[in-house]
């Protein structure tokens, strides 16, 4: 993980996961491909990141999770990294994936 990351504790379990998302930013709709993915946040690989920016609300879906929100915390070429909003519904759901998950 890169070390601007700030979306969670370090030491949350995390997993590689090799997952297909759905990403909204606004009226923006693309996709991508988790990378690394932990109870506070996820790094998300995608073919472009232009209009991806730090701050801005999103919405992640994939059918292994569910619809998550979260807000961009860093974004590099290609990539770029979400904290997920501390709700009780987000941590259950990233709870329920990282417990099924095959790493």
């Amino acid at each position: 993980m890169p070390a601007s990351r700030i979306a969670d504790d370090k030491s949350a379990p995390r997993g590689v996961a090799r997952t297909y998302i759905n990403l909204r930013n606004g009226f923006m709709k693309t996709g991508g491909m988790v990378l690394d993915i932990s109870s506070g946040g996820v790094d998300v690989e995608m073919h472009n990141t232009s209009g991806m920016n730090f701050g801005d609300k999103v919405e992640l879906h994939s059918e292994e999770i569910g619809y998550i929100d979260g807000m961009i915390r860093w974004v590099k070429p290609r990539r770029i990294g979400i904290e997920f909003d501390r709700t009780t519904n987000n941590a259950a759901k990233v709870a329920a994936f990282l417990k099924n998950a095959q790493f």
